[in-house]
């Protein structure tokens, strides 16, 4: 640690660490770190301005991590039954496969940050930009079955980068007898797997005989399912059919059908609809899942997916699609308040997240599928489209619904994984009110007390947000969500 006149600051720290986890090759990892800082208000050049502080910091750092099994670099056996003349016979196998390669996991991160302070120190701040890398992944991949039941062995395989900002300001000052601070926080970061399995290729190939096959390397390439971990995007993104969305142009001047001329909000919603998706469905395009127009596939109130790919198929594999979104919020942000008035005092807190979405389509919550023996949520029982073509003036009718037609079949249209089942998560919660009093110090000490505040406070008061669920906290449609809390409560001071 170096500090020259409180102006020029220098820090170096290092680590060298040793693991029995890895091979000896492998087993030592040297991970230093240093920082660095300039306070530019206490140059001779600065007297005068209106910063009472003024620092710039740069710190570059980097961390390992050893959390995998004790023997994962050696192969080992285990207890393992085989089949011996026509008998199971127990033994020994060599069930992991190892890999003496295996090496630390490395975090690196670069910080830039800038503090402040002007107006008497009464405003203050912090920015902070950052790069995060996550090196060597200690990762288990999957093996093809022809190697049995080993279980494949570990490895450094993957890297995923963060990189992001973070903000915060504050203002403290006092009028009269009453004190007050504001704050706010900022914070966005940006996920990136920037190494896996390689790029996703996919898109039409021209074969030898002069025909095209659709081609997708996405099962080789990246893992999961709904939310999938692909290189060049963010971990865990959502990967559903896109719902459709035309122009309802529906026929072209010649009287052909205009692929993209449908329903705007891809439900099928008017007779002028149906004729389109009869007449697409005639033309000899297909709509998955159902793939037919009756009361049993799909009719009135029903959801359309888009044609991804181009091959006139309506919402199959192939044209799902990543939303650019996981159940990680982008941004985070908050601001906090506190007042004091002759021993009352006063704060509350606020937090948020925003970019994110929740996956949520739970029947008896609010799925248009019903089940036998299930309830139904009340905003789709109370809202929901509905329209007979045999008697249009039903009171019944209602179009203009966002959540498509009633159906018991629990393979309707809207059982596809598409858009429709992903909800904005975006929320603003008051997470803490609190009011307090502080008794004058001449009453308190007469009863040889020092100190005495009462207090009341809330937690979980309020949340902001047009999330329909639960809670969007819990990035999810269902789970426990954070408890709303009451309390009062004496501070004695003796």
């Amino acid at each position: 640690t170096y500090a020259y006149k409180s102006r020029y600051l220098f820090e170096v720290n290092a680590r060298y660490d040793g693991s029995s986890r890895f091979a000896p090759e492998s087993r030592w990892g040297f991970f230093p770190s240093f920082s660095g800082g300039w306070r530019v208000s206490e140059e001779s050049f600065m007297q005068g301005s209106p910063f009472d502080n003024l620092k710039i910091r740069l710190s570059w750092g980097k961390l390992g991590n050893n959390s995998i099994g004790d023997y994962e670099w050696q192969a080992t056996y285990s207890g393992s039954n085989y089949i011996f003349g026509d008998k199971l016979t127990s033994g020994l196998a060599q069930t992991v496969i190892a890999n003496q390669k295996l090496r630390w996991e490395s975090v690196t991160q670069t910080n830039i940050g800038l503090d402040f302070a002007i107006l008497n120190n009464r405003l203050v701040g912090e920015f902070d930009i950052y790069n995060k890398v996550t090196d060597g992944i200690l990762y288990r991949p999957g093996v093809y079955a022809t190697m049995g039941n080993k279980t494949p062995a570990r490895q450094n395989y993957a890297e995923v980068t963060n990189k992001g900002l973070e903000i915060t300001l504050g203002w403290n000052d006092r009028i009269g007898s009453v004190s007050y601070g504001i704050s706010g926080n900022f914070s966005y970061n940006k996920n990136e797997v920037t190494k896996y399995k390689g790029e996703l290729v996919r898109g039409w190939q021209q074969n030898a005989d002069g025909s095209s096959t659709y081609y997708t390397n996405l099962g080789e390439v990246s893992t999961g399912d709904l939310q999938r971990v692909l290189e060049g995007h963010m971990i865990n993104e959502f990967y559903v059919l896109n719902v459709y969305k035309g122009n309802r142009n529906y026929f072209n001047a010649d009287g052909t059908v205009n692929p993209k001329g449908g329903p705007s909000d891809g439900m099928i919603r008017t007779e002028d609809d149906m004729k389109w998706l009869q007449a697409m469905t005639d033309a000899g395009y297909k709509f998955y899942p159902k793939q037919g127009i009756g009361k049993s596939n799909i009719w009135y109130g029903d959801i359309i997916y888009a044609d991804l790919d181009g091959d006139g198929i309506y919402g199959d594999d192939d044209d799902k699609d990543f939303q650019g979104y996981s159940k990680t919020p982008k941004y985070y942000f908050g601001f906090q308040t506190n007042l004091s008035w002759k021993g009352i005092d006063f704060s509350m807190n606020w937090a948020g997240a925003a970019g994110f979405k929740i996956n949520w389509y739970q029947s008896g919550e609010n799925s248009s599928i019903t089940w036998f023996g299930y309830g139904m949520g009340k905003d789709v029982a109370y809202d929901h489209y509905f329209y007979d073509p045999e008697n249009p003036n039903d009171p019944r009718t209602n179009l203009t619904s966002a959540n498509p037609r009633l159906t018991m079949d629990k393979a309707a249209q809207v059982s596809a994984s598409g858009q429709h089942i992903l909800h904005n998560g975006n929320y603003l919660k008051l997470k803490n009110l609190t009011v307090g009093y502080t008794l004058p110090k001449d009453w308190v000490q007469k009863v040889c007390m020092q100190n005495v505040r009462v207090y009341v406070s809330g937690e979980n008061l309020l949340t902001i947000t047009k999330f329909k669920g639960i809670d969007p906290e819990m990035m999810s449609g269902v789970g426990y969500a954070p408890m709303r809390q009451y309390a009062f409560g004496v501070n004695v001071t003796f």
